[in-house]
């Protein structure tokens, strides 16, 4: 029989071991070690930080980045650790004063005396109103005047004991907290220098829950470019908030504002990460727990060429400049081009004048709000402006179609239109130099610009087939393009004169002939227009977004289809003619002879227009498309108070332009993610 006693000994004697080391260990826990371990649980602590995604870059049609994303400091508040929130702000304003780096403030009172609301915040019904609901959580009165709330303010949050100043700074801050940040964390500030950043971290200690962290910011390529194509970001609202945040969107999220920044933001965003982590009394991280990594963006491929776009860019500044010089300062106060395929209506290039810098957009938003020059309008698809002589291509496309005239039909100018008794208008030649057109087709009739001719050709036409042939070219409705802000412009009709209460006249329809009357239209429905005539009457929806491909493994996740809205099917004679037309104002009596006389690049077609305005010199407008023979591109520039000898100078923006589209650019195309293809 076995006998089992030792190994009994030996398992109890392994039990008392395991015991000893145990009682061991909890000694060393406890009473050798305990107090550093309650030290450094004392001044550690577990936090949560979302890790923000990279958007995704915004590209030209050729790959060329025009917006991407880097990595820079921020400074976050965890307001659940801090021991003194006024205390705490009024440490770090002191710190960023000194060191000259800027922090996110949008509170609307100014800061020292006097105590007055901003323009731009009075401008904004929407923020006027956030404001007062704001001041209405804490029973403050709305009817106040802009001293007296800031004093309210001052004392709702416990502040009496500072001079107005230093309490407004951090009234500014606190009131921003509660507009956008989160219960508990709030980004301070991004794009922090070293210097900030070090001081910071040396007084830690001082500045319980106050954190370093990073996350992307958007850097451009260029400056002043694209602007208006690109748009801005910003962080995301109290109202964006709310109705986003179940797409996953959290309260120091940065979202696209305006342009293809917002546009696009369901592609340009990412899907942000989080990481725990242990941080020290310093806010250093000295441990992480989970690290879940964030997902950046998609990029966006434009139909834009960089290039071509700077040089459109350029050169519309270049004839504002020339335009003032020739007639006066109050000339050219803004100006607009847009270059377009017209068999595919995508956006080549597309310039507003003034522009700004998407760089600094924050620092200068309050002066250019307050100048007057509006550089924030995307003239492009948002400037209204009355078509002038450019419209007489739509009339001679609704005569030509409707068999009003043929292209050999010859009317005899006068200089004077005398049909009615009561209403005799007269073309501008004859008014201004006593010359008369004489006989003429409606060739020359567009290249002459000769009022009397339409004039007839509208009354026979009546206002509703002129109406008719606008609506089938895109006149008084958006064309949809993948842009915010876009208008849809005005199109004469009797319809909307009797809407408005009043009659429909017999010389209304005259002047809509020439483009006057009720008649606005945004330069992007001019240049589809003209690109429907020269392509034989398919309208295609315009058009500025190529493509959007993964940015990780480069596959093409979304590629814009060519759309078309409207097929008009327009007899072979009638786009002839219309072309001719075109062709004949840049050949030796035309209205655009001398701005192209010793062009001879590419063959080129225009119609030129001037339209008398309120205020101000005409507005100046030109239309047109390129090559002549076989028209693959359109365009259309205008310069609003460039006056009434303004085509030459308007030539030189599209010389320039179409000297780097059929010399310098490659012609090559994206067939997929990156690939190029001839």
């Amino acid at each position: 029989m076995v006998n089992k006693k030792p190994r009994i000994y030996i398992i109890f004697a392994v039990f008392i071991l395991i015991c000893s080391i145990f009682v061991l260990q909890l000694v060393k826990l406890q009473l050798i070690d305990g107090e550093s371990y309650a030290e450094r649980s004392r001044n550690s602590v577990i936090t949560k930080t979302s890790v923000k995604a990279p958007r995704g870059d915004i590209l030209d049609r050729y790959c060329s980045p025009i917006v991407q994303s880097e990595t820079v400091m921020t400074v976050e508040i965890d307001k659940s650790t801090v021991s003194s929130l006024n205390s705490e702000i009024k440490k770090l304003i002191e710190i960023f004063e000194s060191t000259g780096d800027s922090y996110y403030d949008s509170f609307p009172i100014s800061k020292n005396e006097p105590y007055i609301y901003d323009e731009s915040f009075l401008a904004s019904s929407s923020k006027v109103t956030a404001f007062n609901k704001y001041l209405s959580a804490k029973k403050i009165d709305t009817n106040l005047n802009a001293e007296d709330t800031a004093r309210a303010l001052i004392k709702y949050y416990k502040l009496t004991a500072l001079p107005v100043d230093d309490a407004l700074k951090t009234v500014a801050v606190r009131y921003e907290m509660e507009s956008r940040g989160s219960p508990i964390y709030y980004v301070f500030a991004s794009d922090i220098s070293i210097e900030t950043a070090t001081i910071i971290k040396e007084h830690s200690e001082d500045l319980p829950g106050i954190y370093i962290n990073v996350e992307p910011v958007r850097t451009y390529s260029e400056e002043y470019f694209a602007s208006h194509i690109i748009g801005n970001i910003g962080l995301i609202s109290a109202e964006e908030y709310d109705s986003l945040k179940s797409e996953g969107y959290s309260y120091n999220d940065y979202i696209g504002k305006d342009g293809i920044e917002k546009y696009a933001e369901s592609y340009l965003r990412g899907t942000n990460g989080y990481r725990y982590t242990v941080r020290d009394s310093t806010g250093s991280v000295v441990d992480v727990i989970e690290d879940i990594e964030a997902i950046p963006g998609n990029d966006v491929i434009l139909t834009i060429s960089k290039p071509m776009q700077m040089v459109t860019e350029q050169s519309l500044e270049k004839i504002v400049e020339m335009l003032k010089e020739q007639n006066g300062e109050e000339a050219a106060t803004s100006a607009t081009a847009i270059f377009m395929d017209i068999n595919t209506a995508e956006i080549l290039s597309m310039a507003s004048y003034p522009t700004y810098n998407l760089s600094t957009y924050n620092q200068d938003f309050d002066y250019y709000t307050s100048s007057g020059l509006k550089p924030y309008v995307n003239r492009a698809i948002s400037g209204l402006f009355p078509p002038g002589s450019t419209f007489k291509t739509v009339v001679s496309v609704a005569a030509l179609e409707e068999g009003i005239i043929t292209p050999d039909t010859i009317f005899n100018c006068e200089g004077i239109y005398t049909y009615y008794e009561t209403f005799q208008p007269s073309c501008f030649s004859y008014s201004e130099y006593g010359i008369t057109h004489g006989e003429i087709t409606v060739k020359e009739a567009l290249m002459k610009s000769c009022n009397c001719f339409f004039f007839d050709v509208g009354r026979q036409l009546t206002i509703e087939n002129i109406t008719k042939y606008g609506k089938l070219l895109g006149f008084g409705e958006k064309t949809n393009i993948d842009l915010y802000g876009e208008s849809k412009g005005v199109l004469a009709s009797r319809e909307n004169r009797e809407a408005s209460g009043e009659q429909w006249q017999y010389g209304e329809t005259l002047l809509a002939a020439i483009g006057q009357s009720d008649n606005t239209v945004t330069p992007l429905q001019l240049v589809n227009a003209i690109a429907t005539i020269a392509n034989g009457g398919t309208r295609y929806k315009p058009h500025i977004i190529k493509a959007v491909r993964n940015r990780e493994n480069g596959e093409l996740i979304m590629e814009t289809e060519i759309e078309v809205v409207e097929q008009i099917d327009l007899k072979s004679s009638t786009v002839a003619t219309i072309i001719e037309g075109l062709r004949l104002n840049v050949v030796q009596g035309g209205s655009a002879y001398e701005g192209f006389k010793d062009f001879d690049v590419v063959s080129v077609g225009v119609k030129t227009g001037t339209a008398e305005v309120s205020n101000g010199l005409p507005t100046a407008l030109m239309v047109g498309v390129a090559p002549i023979e076989n028209p693959q591109i359109a365009f259309v520039v205008v310069t609003e108070n460039g006056g009434t000898n303004a085509a030459s100078i308007n030539a030189e923006l599209v010389k320039d332009v179409l000297v780097y589209y059929f010399e310098a650019d490659t012609h090559t195309d994206m067939n997929s993610a990156g690939e190029l293809i001839q």
